[in-house]
């Protein structure tokens, strides 16, 4: 989700078409702890350090390969004492918009999570609009919430909401941003930072092209302005192009998801511009479908390949079917849910929680073959291995 850019004032309205999800966790490391080779959490280590520095085809395959398979175990969760104290507990869920498939899925993820431990959880909608973020955090106040989890709310963009949390005793996560407003983590505010899977997403998405293409790619790239995050993302993925493929070329373009429906013609007239183009490498899926659509106006269709994270369901189905898109890096919605009850769950009990990155996956031909490829099925964890990391959670909180 994973990719989820952080909503600043200016980006509110903007943020509907771009989640995924990813993806989405933190300053921790990601390398393969499955027995079948796939990526999942880990300590140590740093999502660059996993092609180890080296530029050539057969290094950006080697670091495909550690994560093209579904994870089928995963590494142990800290154990934390009193979660049997915290039955009939409550816990509010506010995610900035409650419409989008990924956000939606992590409320489900952590709500079935949650309910292990005998708390419920009830989720107010905030509708990508400041007033109702700001309304669903004072009714959780005023209701008698015993916690909170807010979904890719900016501190920074309503601190005195947040801060009036605090000074009733309702801990709050702020998942899926980085620490900001000069706060830090601690048990009252914790922060979720996202950063290192995202940057994980972008290495991989870039290894693919340059394995894919012999380290010969002509790219065009498209940026997204939304948010820091995003534009730190963008700044990551065309670095390491360029540390890690000496015969690629790069070209960008940028866009705001407010002027998203501007993809198409931008994307048309780059390629145009630049006829030598062979690849077009999207920051976010929410600009797959647009750049499909440039591709298709400029002639292209038969020229490029497309490449995106998120593991959006219409990428997938693009991957599956051959059209254009040949890869898609995704990060599993169902276990960043359980993350946050993760996180809430120690908060309640007077820790600052910790995160380890989530559960990657690399897309292509081979990895969707099988796979079902529906709304229902991406709302599982199906696409990404197992179900066996509930059980790390669970031992963790001595829940059985």
């Amino acid at each position: 989700m994973p990719y989820k850019p952080r909503p600043r004032r200016y980006a509110w309205r903007a943020l509907a078409a771009a989640f995924v999800g990813a993806i989405t966790l933190t300053a921790a490391a990601c390398s393969s702890s499955s027995s079948s080779g796939g990526g999942s959490p880990s300590s140590g280590g740093s999502a660059q350090a996993a092609n180890s520095g080296s530029g050539d085809v057969s290094a950006a395959s080697a670091g495909l390969a550690q994560f093209t398979q579904a994870v089928n175990s995963y590494v142990a969760q800290q154990t934390v004492s009193g979660v049997s104290g915290l039955k009939g507990k409550s816990v509010w869920y506010i995610p900035i918009g409650a419409s989008v498939p990924i956000l939606a899925t992590f409320g489900v993820a952590m709500q079935s999570a949650l309910a292990k431990a005998g708390i419920t959880m009830r989720t107010c909608d905030g509708k990508f609009l400041p007033t109702n973020a700001v309304a669903c955090i004072s009714q959780a106040e005023t209701d008698g919430a015993n916690g909170v989890v807010t979904g890719y709310i900016d501190y920074a963009s309503m601190p005195t909401s947040f801060n009036s949390l605090v000074s009733h005793h309702i801990p709050v996560l702020v998942a899926g941003e980085a620490p900001d407003g000069g706060k830090t983590s601690s048990p009252q505010l914790a922060f979720f930072n996202t950063i290192q899977t995202i940057e994980l997403m972008q290495k991989l998405d870039m290894d693919a092209v340059i394995a894919d293409s012999k380290g010969k790619a002509n790219i065009l790239y498209l940026g997204v302005t939304d948010s820091p995050q995003t534009l730190d993302a963008a700044t990551y993925g065309k670095q390491y192009l360029t540390a890690h493929c000496s015969g690629c070329t790069i070209n960008e373009i940028t866009y705001n998801t407010a002027s998203i429906a501007k993809v198409p013609s931008q994307v048309s007239a780059a390629l145009i511009s630049n006829p030598s183009t062979t690849y077009v490498v999207d920051e976010l899926d929410a600009a797959a479908q647009p750049s499909v659509q440039g591709i298709q106006s400029a002639g292209y269709t038969n020229k490029v390949k497309l490449a995106s994270t998120d593991g959006d369901l219409d990428s997938l189905q693009r991957v599956s079917a051959s059209q254009v898109q040949f890869v898609d890096i995704g990060t599993s919605p169902i276990y960043e849910g359980w993350q946050f009850a993760d996180g809430i769950i120690r908060m309640l009990l007077g820790h600052t929680p910790s995160f380890t990155v989530g559960v990657v996956r690399v897309f292509n031909a081979s990895t969707v073959k099988g796979l079902s490829l529906t709304p229902a099925a991406y709302a599982t964890n199906a696409w990404y291995g197992s179900d066996a990391f509930q059980q790390t959670f669970l031992t963790a909180w001595g829940v059985k």
